[in-house]
């Protein structure tokens, strides 16, 4: 290969990756402005991933509703939001609804009041969950009964009771995030394994 071809294809390799990358940006840019003003309602807010998810919607843009079982803790991470605001993106002030999914009541009243603090659910992402560590014989059926409550069923009661909003405005994302033991069985976790799994059969 001589000169001359070597440096024709190291400008189209160049182009190639140029292009791309602006495609990249471009694709980011259109994420980030159809995700400005969304409505996205986040179980499991105060910690973790659920926290994490807060912080980088807030960024963008969307008006939140941070859900969990500690109403000191939202109120925290609230003003933690509000007192990270991008000067490039008008935020909201995130609004608050605190609940325990186990309650399967509580859940579907929640998802009325979530309704009401914007009107209706763009994304919906079902984060919250409890982990236990115990053999199978030393784990009592309260434990699994618990766990099951909380990270399968109480998801599931949240999604339908807020899905009929989305269809009727033919819109909407619901995004589940489980474990990583609904794929592979980790010794101990017994009580852990099987809603994640249920949660893969419902996705």
């Amino acid at each position: 290969m001589d000169c001359v071809t070597s440096t024709a294809v190291l400008s189209l390799l160049l182009g190639c990756v140029g292009v791309f990358s602006l495609f990249k940006l471009l694709r980011c840019l259109r994420m980030k402005a159809r995700l400005q003003d969304a409505v996205v309602v986040i179980t499991g807010a105060t910690s973790g991933l659920g926290r994490e998810c807060a912080k980088v919607f807030h960024a963008v843009g969307a008006k939140l509703v941070l859900c969990g079982r500690n109403r000191e803790a939202l109120g925290q991470l609230a003003k933690e939001l509000a007192a990270s605001r991008a000067s490039e993106v008008q935020t909201h002030t995130p609004r608050m609804v605190t609940f325990d999914l186990a309650d399967t009541g509580a859940t579907v009243a929640a998802a009325a009041e979530i309704l009401q603090c914007f009107g209706h659910v763009d994304v919906l992402i079902n984060n919250a969950g409890v982990s236990y560590r115990g053999t199978i014989l030393d784990t009592p059926v309260d434990v699994d009964r618990r766990v099951m409550e909380t990270n399968y069923f109480g998801p599931v009661a949240l999604t339908k009771a807020l899905l009929p909003s989305m269809v009727q405005r033919r819109r909407g994302h619901v995004v589940a995030i489980s474990s990583v033991q609904g794929k592979i069985s980790v010794p101990f976790r017994s009580a852990c394994e099987s809603p994640p799994r249920w949660v893969r059969c419902l996705s």
